[in-house]
């Protein structure tokens, strides 16, 4: 059986609070449509852990008015019939965030609204009765593709929005198209957008088409011509003059497609479409993660060093995704850069369950980069989700002796005790840790360092980023 890739740096992350003294924000896009997936990628209220995350962003709840009064309509009843999913997650430890727009006919509607008072009026005021009603802490306007025609309205929108938000300490974020090109500086003014945005969101995969005729990465961080995320996040930063207002997007979908020929796998292949839709998502030219990294045995794995993404194939499928080393690489940047943090799309995405190794592993490495370094410990590696418990019962995690996890009908469920205490594996409890034998003998290695390949790692090794 193939070890499953290298798509965990499995990090330092357990604890489940980011502290308050982290200078990053860590945006949370949950994509409603989850809902209809089938098993694994079935993801609801119970399957969020908030505390990884500064901000959780719900897309696919409303959007403008499709009679174009400008109003705020819901497009996700059931997401709302449960007041839970919304009410239940305290302001105070994560600020929740409503996504307007986000879909292609959502262009036009935006536009309409942008250019009319009344129009925008409508718009105004049933976003605040949206905000207070669901106890959210702020907006997404996700107005994908404005032309020309719509850049100083789009401005307009936000100078007043923003007046009316802050009166309600409501915070205003804005996704963008990040990548270059002619269309670019004349659909946004950079600095007055920034000038009135709490955020800016650089999506930096829009582009992407599975239904192109060459198979592409998702989001190179390096690369030729219009597609690389290093080159787009300088521009912008370049463009914006204010940094700290950037937050770079990162795709934890992975993207699926057909090859014209099996044989040919490189990128820029020739491609008759999207890939097949996976049983689960049931959505062509799309894969969540858990779904793509469960099955890893039957692709094969290959990561481009000099864009610094991974891809595999099999047969006429190919697949373009991210994984723990890609993240990483993008994390650093956002440092280097000194952009306000990173949002994920979305965390519905993710290995929530923790099938191929930790739960919420990509996450985690956005954690582990650039969250607070005060609530970083490790979780045990995998690379096979059958072994995760092999039994049910309590298990003291061998990285850190102040966690634990349960295993129960073959299912993980991570915990942690209090500060200075260790779980006392015998008791099954947590103890004072000064009457706890606590064995923590493990291997560091980072990514880069030799010594270590996948068919010949150590049982007590640790990777951390």
């Amino acid at each position: 059986m193939k070890v499953l890739f290298v798509v965990f740096l499995i990090v330092d992350s357990m604890l489940f609070t980011l502290a308050s003294d982290t200078k990053y924000s860590i945006f949370c896009h949950w994509n409603t449509e989850a809902y209809e997936r089938k098993k694994t990628s079935f993801f609801d209220s119970w399957s969020i852990n908030v505390r990884l995350c500064t901000h959780l962003v719900f897309g696919s709840v409303a959007r403008l008015d499709p009679m174009g009064s400008g109003a705020l309509k819901i497009i996700n009843q059931k997401f709302l019939d449960n007041r839970k999913e919304i009410v239940n997650v305290r302001r105070d430890s994560c600020k929740q965030i409503i996504s307007v727009g986000g879909m292609k006919d959502d262009a036009k509607r935006f536009s309409k609204m942008a250019a009319s008072m009344a129009k925008r009026d409508q718009f105004y005021k049933s976003l605040i009765n949206f905000l207070f009603k669901w106890n959210c802490s702020g907006v997404l306007l996700d107005w994908q593709n404005p032309t020309s025609e719509d850049r100083d309205n789009f401005v307009h929108l936000l100078k007043e929005l923003k007046i009316i938000l802050k009166e309600y300490h409501f915070l205003l974020l804005v996704a963008v198209s990040a990548r270059l090109g002619e269309a670019t500086p004349r659909s946004y003014d950079f600095p007055k957008m920034a000038k009135h945005a709490d955020f800016i969101i650089l999506n930096t995969y829009d582009h992407q088409n599975p239904y192109g005729p060459k198979v592409e990465y998702i989001s190179p961080l390096y690369g030729n011509g219009s597609r690389s995320v290093e080159r787009d996040v300088r521009y912008w930063v370049e463009q914006s003059k204010i940094s700290k207002k950037l937050i770079l997007g990162i795709p934890l979908f992975a993207q699926t497609f057909t090859l014209e020929n099996a044989s040919n796998t490189v990128v820029g292949a020739p491609s008759k479409g999207p890939g097949r839709q996976h049983v689960y998502s049931s959505r062509a030219g799309f894969m969540t993660f858990a779904e793509f990294c469960a099955e890893t045995a039957k692709w094969e794995i290959k990561y481009d060093k000099q864009a610094q993404v991974p891809y595999a194939y099999k047969y006429d499928q190919w697949i373009t995704f991210e994984n723990g080393r890609s993240i990483s690489a993008k994390m650093h940047l956002v440092k280097e850069q000194r952009l306000g943090g990173a949002m994920v799309w979305s965390i519905d995405a993710d290995d929530i369950e923790g099938i191929c190794g930790e739960s919420y592993g990509l996450l985690k490495v956005v954690v582990s980069t650039i969250g607070s370094p005060n609530i970083l410990t490790t979780a045990a590696p995998s690379t096979d989700g059958v072994g995760l418990c092999p039994k049910d019962g309590l298990f003291r995690n061998k990285w850190n002796c102040q966690a634990y996890y349960e295993c129960k009908y073959a299912r993980r469920t991570d915990y942690e005790c209090s500060v200075g205490e260790f779980f006392d594996e015998e008791l099954g409890q947590c103890k004072p840790s000064a009457g706890v034998k606590c064995n923590q003998d493990f291997v560091n290695w980072r990514p880069g360092e030799d010594g270590y390949n996948s068919d010949n790692l150590p049982p007590n090794l640790r990777v951390v980023v």
